[in-house]
């Protein structure tokens, strides 16, 4: 058919047999697509290899985890308290071989020999202890402690007894530890020129087993203002050494204190009293036996 212009116009017509054959072809791509597909052995077991490896990489990632968060600060906080105890028991030992040789020898020269040669072991063992108190944590007892803070302050290493001690008096524990880690407080503090602090703290160490009704607990409290006394003897306070003296004379005098406990804090007194040579010896001291 042609126009006005001479062209032909393409009539087309719709076949309804291709539009049936289309719509059959997409009803059977859906059908395909809807139906599960059989999937082979070899298909199967990729598959459920792929998810075992997932739940296997899940499980060691956990593992490693508690290992990271668990099991290596437990093994860390275990090795370092065995450090700990091992710098205590090197510091007993150190002290108790040169008191030994102290008593057994009369060579002036090779003890002074020996003290010189121990003293540096002494001080390395307590600076490692010193330095493993973060670490340690409250798994450090105050007796470990005291053990510690007293070979410190006997080698003059007043930092690490100061740690140390402030360390053990911040702990809870039984009223006579707490008073022996407040006694050597007081000594530290008398040593390092801080009286008021010193004598606070004896007196602390002295309440705090006030109300203790152990048997010959006076022994203790003898010890601890005796200590006091030679605190304070050794600025020359004599006023409030005779008064701790006086205090020693009333708790020595009970008659809880075995008598061989009783003889010995005498003897002590007496001999650091005048060792110090700085006040007279009080009346009612010089007369004890």
């Amino acid at each position: 058919m042609a126009d006005d212009s001479g062209f032909y116009v393409a009539a087309e017509k719709s076949d309804p047999s291709l539009i049936a054959s289309t719509f059959n072809a997409f009803d059977a791509r859906l059908k395909l697509l809807e139906k599960p597909k059989d999937t082979s052995l070899l298909e199967k077991v990729q598959k459920r290899g792929s998810f075992l490896t997932l739940i296997i990489g899940i499980v060691l990632s956990l593992v490693s985890l508690f290992n990271v968060f668990w099991s290596q600060p437990k093994e860390a906080a275990f090795r370092d308290m065995a450090e700990f105890n091992k710098s205590v028991n090197a510091v007993s030992n150190l002290r108790q071989n040169l008191i030994q040789v102290s008593y057994q020898s009369t060579n002036d020269e090779m003890k002074m020999a020996l003290n010189s040669m121990v003293t540096p072991q002494v001080l390395a063992n307590i600076q490692y202890a010193t330095s493993l108190l973060p670490e340690v944590g409250k798994a450090a007892g105050v007796p470990q402690l005291i053990v510690l803070i007293s070979e410190a302050i006997n080698v003059y290493d007043w930092e690490n007894a100061e740690k140390l001690v402030n360390e053990a008096v911040s702990r809870k524990s039984i009223p006579t530890l707490q008073s022996e880690a407040l006694r050597y407080k007081g000594r530290l503090m008398f040593l390092r020129g801080r009286i008021n602090e010193g004598r606070s703290a004896f007196e602390q160490a002295l309440t705090a087993i006030v109300d203790e009704p152990g048997w010959g607990i006076n022994g203790m409290r003898a010890y601890l203002v005796a200590d006091w006394a030679v605190a304070e003897v050794s600025l020359g306070d004599c006023n409030s050494a005779e008064a701790r003296a006086q205090q020693f004379i009333e708790f020595v005098t009970q008659p809880q204190i075995p008598a061989p406990t009783k003889a010995a804090l005498i003897a002590t007194f007496k001999s650091q009293m005048r060792q110090q040579n700085r006040c007279a010896m009080p009346e009612a001291l010089s007369g004890l036996n």
